[in-house]
């Protein structure tokens, strides 16, 4: 199904969840913790859906064509610069984007 391990494996997700969900019970009120829990949650899933297409999609607008180069540069152009996988955002903040252009070598 993913041979590529592009997607985290479920159930390594569902046993790291148990901590995560008594971090928030502990952090959160009874009323908001499943709030927490169930958008982080879904912010995961949509970031490892984002990955998953990025690889396999064939995007045809302008913002998806551009993740889609960016994060592809960082796996095979690279290595060293560009972590964020959905986002520049990151990389930004921490000054590990890649240069626009390499230069040539001779």
């Amino acid at each position: 199904m993913d041979g590529l391990r592009l997607v985290f494996p479920p159930a390594a997700t569902a046993i790291l969840l148990v901590p995560i969900w008594n971090l928030i019970k502990v952090m959160a009120t009874p009323s908001t913790a499943p709030a927490l829990f169930a958008g982080g949650l879904l912010g995961y899933v949509m970031y490892d859906v984002t990955h998953y297409y990025l690889h396999h999609g064939q995007p045809t607008s302008e913002v998806p064509k551009g993740l889609k180069k960016y994060h592809l540069n960082h796996h095979f152009r690279i290595q060293d610069k560009g972590f964020g996988i959905t986002s520049s955002l990151w990389d930004k903040a921490f000054g590990t984007l890649p240069p626009l252009k390499l230069a040539k070598s001779r």
